[in-house]
């Protein structure tokens, strides 16, 4: 399936509305925001995902959500309804229900956490027919805060690292971040879950734990235990102690929303109602600009729009920004005449998306593989790679530390384009410096890179090709 189709997927079973604008923003210095990340197993970027070709100045698109939504019920009971794991399946669960029941505000913070993206993510699940406990899983990642980071650069509310979020599609570059895009990196996690679920044959325990620490970990652990004649199930395993913690925490956490009152906690009801709209623009979008026209709050288009870096879109094409519910129209209307149109139609794969944005995306997901021998550590292989031990590891989500199994396969770089490297930039690196060591011209890593000056962040992964070779496109 294509990152469009994955992106139209998803965008369909949200429940917000869909606005496209002709001319919301302005010159070059604007950003194109690509909303297409979602992560549906990757959104990557509006311009893959699609737009709709202008016909007026304002198109409105009004989609519903295809499920149970009642805009005066609450939204815990559509999760209480499409719990499917087993709540008690270990003490752990217990122990752990226990410990968050000391906390009488539990349950009532997290609710308000939640609520700005909480319709999105259960919507998205029921449309996927995926467990409801998964709805617990940015919780336990980030209290639901897109502009969450651990100290080992994972990102969002679903906290992706950097290298698995440009493989589930999260376009991560100047302008724009997609695993603090909500939309984004919820079908990019969704995505991601269900593959983990099909490579440990259907088991959603063992599924969440490989989300925590890697799959190749919890792979490590099953065959030490077939080794000894143990079982592999995920209570079985030995496991980092905070994957042996992760699990019962969104068990424990679904439990106490299963039955609030029977563990005396208070749950605020969470309106079943999207609370996002999404406006996309066949311009660059600034958010101030956005602000100053339709009297919306720049603090609220900020809080929103976490994966816009400089609050605004790329300036290169369109670019899409999330508004509070309710605020959409009143953005239509200041920008001029608007028109109702079928949902379906903002959701159609454009096919004038550019090249060079679709291509980029295809050659980093594209690896070349290493079966691992006897003695093989990360750090041989990838020194024998000439790559870092660091984006090794992220690019197959283990540790670099991790023990390896003779046998084991994993990526280790690109082969479509064997010219490009990927940095994933640290403190200290600068254009200039980047440019020194690979020998190549500042001028070339911004354009390679859409870089709008010689600004970098720690965490941006940036594109290189050596002297004399140019992107493919």
């Amino acid at each position: 399936m294509s990152d469009a189709a994955r992106f139209a997927r998803t965008l369909g079973a949200l429940g917000v509305l869909t606005l496209v604008l002709n001319g919301c923003a302005t010159e070059t210095r604007n950003v194109d925001n690509d909303v297409g990340d979602p992560g549906y197993s990757g959104m990557v970027s509006a311009r893959e995902y699609g737009y709709v070709r202008p016909a007026t100045d304002v198109v409105v698109m009004e989609r519903r959500t295809a499920g149970r939504q009642d805009p005066r019920g609450d939204l815990w009971n559509r999760v209480r309804s499409g719990m499917k794991l087993d709540l008690h399946a270990d003490s752990r669960i217990d122990s752990t229900v226990d410990r968050f029941r000391r906390d009488p505000q539990y349950l009532a913070r997290m609710s308000q956490q939640a609520t700005p993206y909480l319709h999105v993510i259960v919507t998205e699940i029921e449309r996927r027919g995926l467990p409801m406990e998964l709805a617990f899983l940015p919780h336990v990642e980030s209290r639901f805060n897109p502009t969450a980071t651990s100290p080992k650069a994972a990102a969002g509310i679903w906290q992706f690292m950097p290298y698995t979020g440009l493989e589930m599609g999260l376009r991560q570059d100047a302008w724009y971040d997609g695993r603090r895009d909500p939309l984004a990196s919820t079908g990019a996690a969704l995505d991601y879950l269900e593959q983990l679920n099909r490579r440990f044959d259907g088991d959603w325990t063992l599924a969440m734990a490989a989300y925590n620490c890697g799959p190749g970990r919890i792979a490590s652990a099953q065959e030490a235990n077939r080794r000894s004649g143990k079982p592999t199930d995920y209570w079985s395993l030995n496991l980092p102690n905070e994957t042996k913690q992760y699990v019962p925490q969104i068990l424990a956490t679904a439990r106490l929303v299963a039955e609030p009152r029977r563990y005396g906690m208070n749950l605020p009801p969470v309106p079943d109602r999207p609370q996002v709209e999404i406006v996309r623009s066949l311009q660059p979008v600034d958010l101030q600009r956005v602000a100053s026209a339709t009297g919306v709050q720049l603090y609220e288009l900020q809080r929103l729009n976490p994966a816009l870096k400089l609050g605004r879109t790329a300036p290169d094409g369109p670019g899409h920004v999330l508004v509070p519910a309710g605020t959409g129209q009143r953005i239509g209307k200041s920008m001029g005449k608007v028109q109702i149109m079928p949902a379906m139609a903002s959701l159609a794969p454009s096919r004038s998306a550019p090249a060079s944005a679709r291509s980029r995306t295809a050659r980093i997901e594209q690896h070349k593989s290493h079966v691992v021998k006897g003695g093989e550590t990360v750090a041989t292989i990838a020194r024998a790679n000439g790559i870092e031990p660091r984006a090794l590891a992220e690019l197959n989500s283990i540790s670099v530390r991790e023990p390896l199994l003779p046998g084991q396969t994993l990526k280790v770089q690109a082969t479509a384009d064997t010219a490009l490297i990927t940095h994933l930039v640290t403190t200290g690196d600068s254009i200039k410096t980047l440019a020194k060591r690979y020998g190549v011209s500042v001028k070339d890593l911004r354009r390679w890179n859409r870089l709008a000056d010689n600004r970098l962040s720690p965490g941006d992964l940036i594109l290189i090709y050596p002297p004399g070779r140019t992107p493919t496109s």
